[in-house]
C-alpha cells in the first residue's frame, strides 16, 4: 500500500497523472490503476478532473494529510529497522582504570575488534573510583577496573590478579639492597597514585595491616597517571608501589630496580569486570563480556 500513499501527493503536486507517471518511473495506466484502487478502497474520489488537470477533492486533500504522516513514520520504521540489523554500526563504550586500560585493553580490544570489526569502540580510561561511577550512572557499557568491588548494583567478573612492586630508580643507593623495612621506607620521598585508584587503597590497606599509617610516609607527590608516577621515579623525585606489569620495560632496560619490602611477602591487586546488574548490557557489550570472560579462550590479555 506504501506506493499509492506516495503516487497520489505526486498527482497533486504536479496536477497531472502522465507528469506523476513521468517522476514515478511508472506508465500512467499504473498510475491510474493504483488510484482507481484506492478510491475503490476508501469510497471516495481523489481528484477533480478537468481540462486543465487535476485538484484535490476535499477527501483527498484529507488523504494526502495523512499520507505525508504515513510516509515519515514508514521512513522512521526504515531507519530503525537497519540499525536493529546492523547496517548502522553499533557502538561499544568500554571504560578501564589505568593499569588495565594502558596495558591490557589496547591489546584485548585489537582481538576483540578483528572479530567484530563493525563494532565502534571508545575507551575511557579514569581511575577505578571514577570509572565505577562512571557504570552507575549509564555513561559506559561495562568496564575493567583495579581492586576489590564491593559497590551494590553491578555484576563483578574475577579476570586476573596482578602483583606490585616497589622500585627505587637506579641512581638510588638502595638499589643494591634486595630488601628494606617499613620504617626505613618512611624516611624516603614517595609518589603515590591519586586517592581513588586502586592501587593507593591497595597499599594503604596493606601498610595499616602491617601496623603503619601511609599518611605518616613522606608523601612527596600524588600522580593521576602511572606513566608519570614512573617519570617521576626515573627523574630521581621519589620511590613508589606500582604495578609490575607497568614498569616491564624499565625493568629490563635497567633505569628501574625492585626492592622487597621486609614486611610484606606479596602485594597485588585484582583485575575485574564490571558492569551493571539490573539490566540487560547491549547485544555488543554481551559479546564483549563473553569475550573476555570465556572459561577456555579469554580474550583478556596484556600488551605484548
Amino acid at each position: 500500500m506504501i506506493s499509492q500513499f506516495e503516487i497520489i501527493p505526486v498527482i497533486a503536486e504536479t496536477r497531472s497523472f502522465s507528469k506523476a507517471a513521468k517522476l514515478l518511473h511508472l506508465s500512467q495506466p499504473a498510475i491510474s490503476s493504483k488510484v482507481q484502487a484506492m478510491e475503490d478502497y476508501y469510497r471516495v474520489k481523489f481528484f477533480h478532473r478537468t481540462t486543465h488537470g487535476v485538484t484535490l477533492t476535499e477527501a483527498g486533500k484529507i488523504f494526502v494529510e495523512y499520507a505525508d504522516k504515513f510516509i515519515a513514520l514508514h521512513q522512521d520504521m526504515h531507519n530503525e529497522l537497519h540499525q536493529l540489523t546492523h547496517l548502522t554500526p553499533p557502538n561499544l563504550t568500554i571504560g578501564a582504570s589505568c593499569t588495565a586500560g594502558n596495558f591490557a585493553m589496547p591489546s584485548s580490544l585489537r582481538a576483540f575488534k578483528l572479530k567484530y570489526p563493525e563494532t565502534n569502540i571508545k575507551l575511557n580510561i579514569s581511575n577505578s573510583k571514577e570509572t565505577i561511577n562512571k557504570v552507575l550512572n549509564r555513561e559506559l557499557d561495562l568496564a575493567v577496573v583495579e581492586g576489590a568491588v564491593i559497590t551494590p548494583g553491578l555484576t563483578v567478573f574475577h579476570l586476573d590478579s596482578i602483583p606490585l612492586v616497589l622500585v627505587f630508580p637506579t641512581n638510588d643507593n638502595m638499589r643494591i639492597r634486595k630488601k628494606i623495612s617499613l620504617q626505613e621506607l618512611k624516611s624516603k620521598p614517595f609518589v603515590t597514585r591519586e586517592k581513588g585508584a586502586a592501587v593507593y587503597d591497595v597499599i594503604n590497606d596493606t601498610f595499616a595491616k602491617a601496623g603503619y599509617n601511609l599518611e605518616e610516609f613522606n608523601l612527596v607527590s600524588e600522580m593521576n597517571s602511572i606513566h608519570s608516577v614512573k617519570a617521576a621515579i626515573e627523574s630521581g623525585m621519589g620511590i613508589s608501589i606500582v604495578p609490575k606489569i607497568a614498569v616491564e620495560n624499565e625493568l629490563a632496560n635497567g633505569s628501574l630496580t625492585i626492592v622487597k619490602i621486609k614486611e610484606i611477602d606479596n602485594l597485588s591487586v585484582d583485575i575485574n569486570l564490571i558492569y551493571r546488574d539490573d539490566e540487560e548490557p547491549s547485544m555488543m557489550a554481551e559479546k564483549f563480556i563473553s569475550f573476555l570472560t570465556h572459561p577456555k579462550r579469554s580474550g583478556f590479555s596484556w600488551n605484548k
